[in-house]
This record gives C-alpha cells, structure tokens and sequence, in this order.
C-alpha cells in the first residue's frame, strides 16, 4: 500500500471515529401546570411558562419523560428546571426552558412556531406547535457526547410535550458504512494497479 492510501484511510478514520462520538437525542419530555398567554388586539402573541403558581399551578413532568429525558422523572421540579416566556416574533432561537440535573444541562430551543387553533377570544382552546432543537450538554457548558438533534413540540393549555422521534442512523452504523465504501475504494484500486 503506499503512502497517499494509507495517509487518507488514517484521515478517513479519524474522520468516522470523531463523527461516531456525539449520539442523536431521542425522547419525549412533557411539562405542564400554568401558563399565560400575552395578546394583542385579540390575537395571541407569546406564552409566558414563567408565572408558577399566579398561573394556576406548580410546574409538573408527567407522563414521566422517556429516552434520554427518563432520568429526570424523579427531579424535584421546582429546583432544577427553568422555564422561559417567548414572544412569537422572537423566533427563532430562543431558549424555552432547560433543566440542570446531575451535572447535565438538558435544554430545549424554539425554531419555529405555528398557531394550530384557537387564536381568539379568551385563548382557552389554543393550540400552538412548532420545531426546535433539543441539546444536552455538561452543567459547565463542555461537551457530554450529545448532538444537537431537531424535536417538535405541542402546546394547549393543560401543558407542553417536547418529543424527538429521530430517526437518524446510529453513528457507529455510519462509521462501518464509511469504512465499507473505503474498502472497496481500496480494493479496486489495488486491483486495477495489478
């Protein structure tokens, strides 16, 4: 084998093993208790989830989260998670809520918001959705092996369900794709030099 072949199968792989390292999010969180709804001229124009118990209730996650958010199930809510008001001109990229927990900071940040019903009079029966990304990283801000992974989320007024559904392929079965297309890439080579 000579030199240039073994220079770019050594970067190849490097190249997978570091890809390979980060995981895709996967897992529904759900949080309810009170909200409020700002307005404008009868229209609805933001939610604050930061009001607590002046919005009729304490913040609660059930269904219990699944995925990589089921070790929050036992968290004492009112502790570790923090939840944020958004305006819909403000999107995208805004944080609306994140939770700090055994040395992992789980967020969830808004990309897009979409009024699915409801949007007028008293709000009762509104119905937002919309995409986001979810990110889970060390409490210090450092990298915990998690990719940034895209998420949708629903919102009525008994609560909010954050869920990725991801349906991206598993790093490590990317990596022996990579690796497969460079061995035949390999071998013809060495065939055709023969």
């Amino acid at each position: 084998m000579d030199r240039i072949t073994s220079t770019l199968i050594g970067i190849c792989l490097m190249i997978v093993s570091s890809a390979a390292s980060a995981v895709a999010i996967t897992g529904t969180i759900n949080i309810g208790g009170g909200s409020q709804i700002y307005s404008s001229g009868g229209t609805s124009t933001g939610i604050n989830f930061n009001c607590g118990a002046t919005c009729g209730g304490s913040v609660n996650m059930f269904p219990p989260p699944t995925g990589d958010f089921s070790g929050l199930g036992g968290l004492s809510t009112a502790n570790s998670l923090s939840l944020y008001s958004f305006y819909y001109s403000n999107i995208p990229q805004q944080v609306i809520w994140d939770i700090d927990y055994k040395g992992l900071l789980y967020s969830f940040t808004l990309t897009s918001v979409q009024v699915v019903s409801g949007d007028s009079g008293n709000f009762s029966t509104l119905v937002l959705a919309g995409t986001g990304m979810f990110d889970i990283t060390n409490s210090d801000g450092s990298d915990a092996g998690y990719t940034s992974t895209s998420g949708s989320w629903v919102y009525s007024q008994s609560g909010a369900s954050f869920s990725s559904q991801s349906s991206v392929p598993e790093p490590g079965t990317i990596a022996l794709l990579g690796l497969g297309l460079l061995g035949i890439g390999v071998a013809n080579r060495i065939r055709k030099s023969a």
